[in-house]
């Protein structure tokens, strides 16, 4: 099968995507939804001028024509997958779409939080999402994300590992940290934030750089128990917890909805609320208990792409 497939350079995800869909033997064209930056010095003089006389969403439009116009206009795809498809105005993918037997898309955020989803769901013959709300709001099939390692590392260093972006989930990640600083353990929290911040506990670090994907992979392979700490607008399972899946790690979270699936086993996982003041001292020293060998099964990156490409 020829596969035409748009994605964001989400931690690199996508590599992980585009090797396995070459794995089970198609042929891939890739194009990413990176950082796009003026062409040229006119472009960008023509932009700011734009801007002055109230014209908006100009570069937006110009990258949306940038990312389509990699694709050779004469080619013929047996199946398109786009991954957040707003990075496309709309003329762009009606040419991109209409350039494949079958379109599939992928919804990696909330609706409530990139609304511009809602306008680019015509487009596609096949529609999923990994957000429950979303799934019955817009008439979509539900697909969860995945994991894409299972390798395990012969020891672990940190008690627990945490790494997301500095926002109103701070003081959550600030009072679980204190619980396993009480208890003597030790955590590997990364912050991620370009503001200067005046910490309130030393044992969270804060960082104005990426982390590499390989970097972050070591660092969980290295914990014990995963940090999963969900944003307000979202109740989809985040991609912590299928990497916590695969390398059968412990998982800490804040989502509720994760009791409602398969996978789930209090040995496990331990659910976070408003009113938790203390992490169980069983949770923290049980073993992980492995899960069947179909459920485990099911939240690969090979199930996942083949339901995709279904």
């Amino acid at each position: 099968m020829d596969i035409l497939f748009f994605s964001p350079d989400y931690l690199n995800i996508y590599k992980q995507i585009e090797k396995e869909m070459v794995l089970q033997n198609h042929n891939v064209d890739t194009i990413l939804f990176d950082n796009y930056s003026y062409e040229n010095n006119l472009k960008k003089v023509v932009a700011s001028f734009l801007r002055l006389i109230k014209i908006k969403k100009v570069k937006k439009k110009w990258a949306s024509l940038y990312y389509a116009n990699k694709v050779n206009p004469i080619k013929k795809y047996d199946l398109v997958f786009i991954i957040s498809p707003d990075y496309l105005f709309d003329s762009e993918l009606k040419r991109i779409t209409s350039q494949a037997i079958k379109s599939v898309v992928f919804y990696w955020d909330s609706f409530k939080f990139i609304g511009k989803y809602e306008r680019t769901l015509h487009y596609f013959d096949k529609k999923y999402s990994f957000e429950p709300e979303d799934v019955k709001k817009y008439n979509l099939e539900l697909l969860t994300n995945f994991y894409y390692d299972t390798k395990k590392s012969q020891q672990t260093i940190f008690d627990a590992y945490f790494i997301g972006q500095h926002d109103n989930r701070i003081n959550t990640i600030e009072k679980i940290t204190e619980r396993f600083i009480a208890k003597d353990l030790k955590t590997n929290i990364i912050i991620r934030t370009n503001k200067n911040i005046k910490k309130k506990n030393s044992s969270i670090n804060y960082s104005n750089e990426e982390i590499p994907f390989e970097k972050n992979i070591e660092n969980i392979k290295n914990a014990k128990i995963i940090l999963d700490i969900q944003k307000p607008e979202q109740n989809g399972l985040t991609f912590r917890v299928f990497e916590a899946i695969g390398l059968e790690k412990k998982l800490i979270t804040t989502n509720k909805d994760i009791v409602n699936y398969d996978f789930y086993n209090p040995n496990n996982i331990f659910v976070w609320d408003n009113i938790t003041t203390e992490i169980p001292n069983d949770f923290l020293t049980t073993p992980y208990q492995s899960l069947s060998i179909p459920i485990f099964e099911k939240y690969s990156i090979k199930k996942w792409v083949k339901t995709i490409l279904n």
